[in-house]
């Protein structure tokens, strides 16, 4: 890479930070309007002006109408590859989502202070215990009526291949009851790279999938159930 291509790659990330503070000051004017359309509102401003910063292309595979959003909650799983998923996945659906983040993520200046403002719901992974009364909160968020969006990886993958899903989104799955979203996503990997600093123009391709029921799953089966998931993502891939 040139040293021209990293001035203005530096640049572009300047910008993002730029609207990351505007759009999160905004999201939380946008609460007087409940969290929904906070969430909502904000989201797409920040992944449009992110996009067309990065000479980014969108293209959403999706069969369901617009009424299929509004019929009842449900977790959106996706593969994980570079932090471009999530403007594009906030692009991908009419309805607002809301992450099961990291803990940590609160203490990002601006964007973790919105985060929790709206109410995105935070994991906290450092013991066995605390994870499973955060999955219990986030059960309780979701039937309240947020749609949840997960990347069961848990981490962008570094090779391109989709890795392991992990126990945490479909434990809260079976436990609830909540229908699951395969979706998968392809291209964004090529324009952030995982293992350098660069920024690419192009496409990136959502494909979005028909619900997955845990009715067919014993709660003594989570690793059978993720793993049914993550092939239902596969198949989406393939077909992008």
């Amino acid at each position: 890479m040139t040293f021209l291509k990293k001035i203005f790659n530096g640049f572009q990330v300047f910008l993002i930070a730029i609207y990351t503070v505007i759009s999160a000051t905004l999201g939380v004017v946008f609460l007087l309007f409940g969290k929904e359309k906070a969430v909502k509102w904000a989201s797409y401003i920040w992944s449009n002006l992110i996009f067309k910063t990065l000479g980014i292309k969108l293209v959403i595979r999706d069969p369901h109408p617009k009424s299929f959003y509004w019929e009842t909650t449900r977790i959106y799983v996706s593969n994980h590859e570079s932090n471009l998923d999530i403007p594009a996945l906030f692009l991908s659906t009419p309805r607002a989502l809301f992450f099961l983040a990291k803990r940590e993520l609160k203490n990002i200046p601006f964007m973790g202070w919105y985060m929790q403002l709206v109410g995105m719901v935070f994991i906290n992974r450092s013991d066995r215990s605390k994870a499973q009364q955060s999955l219990k909160r986030a059960g309780d968020e979701i039937k309240k009526g947020k749609n949840i969006l997960s990347f069961p990886e848990g981490t962008r993958t570094r090779t391109g291949e989709m890795g392991v899903f992990k126990r945490g989104t479909f434990r809260l799955a079976l436990q609830n009851n909540i229908p699951i979203i395969p979706i998968a996503i392809k291209g964004a990997r090529e324009c952030i790279p995982a293992k350098k600093f660069e920024i690419n123009p192009g496409t990136i391709f959502v494909n979005i999938g028909q619900p997955v029921y845990p009715d067919d799953w014993e709660i003594n089966q989570v690793d059978k159930f993720a793993f049914h998931v993550r092939e239902e993502v596969k198949k989406l891939r393939a077909e992008l």
